[in-house]
């Protein structure tokens, strides 16, 4: 049997940044906060459920201090225009909404990136 590599159609990939503004606090009082690593740990199971690749969570520098600001990037990746475009709406839906949910504010920023060829998955003959 051999194998050859046969490329799979071109998609799309884009970059998102999303900065979630709470309220920071210190641990021993979290009602005095609005908990920013909270709010994003929702909006990251709600974006990975929609089929988005979250790759970066970074917030706070201390370990008794609730952040007042959280940072989440990632990749979307979309087979066509239109896809893309319901993607990038439904993230935008969430985002928004989870923030609100939570008493918190998010900025979600889309870098497109260049239509990129996916990974070559080997085919046999």
């Amino acid at each position: 049997m051999t194998h050859t590599l046969s490329a799979t159609p071109a998609a799309f990939t884009d970059h998102f940044h999303i900065t979630i503004h709470g309220k920071g606090a210190h641990a021993a009082r979290p009602h005095e906060g609005i908990d920013s690593i909270v709010t994003g740990s929702h909006i990251v199971s709600a974006l990975a459920a929609a089929g988005l690749d979250v790759t970066r969570f970074q917030g706070g520098n201390s370990w008794n201090v609730l952040p007042p600001e959280v940072v989440v990037e990632g990749v979307l990746h979309s087979e066509d225009a239109s896809a893309r475009q319901r993607s990038s709406a439904q993230a935008a839906t969430l985002v928004s909404h989870i923030a609100r949910a939570f008493g918190a504010e998010a900025q979600l920023a889309w870098q497109p990136q260049r239509e990129a060829e996916r990974s070559a998955t080997p085919r046999s003959s």
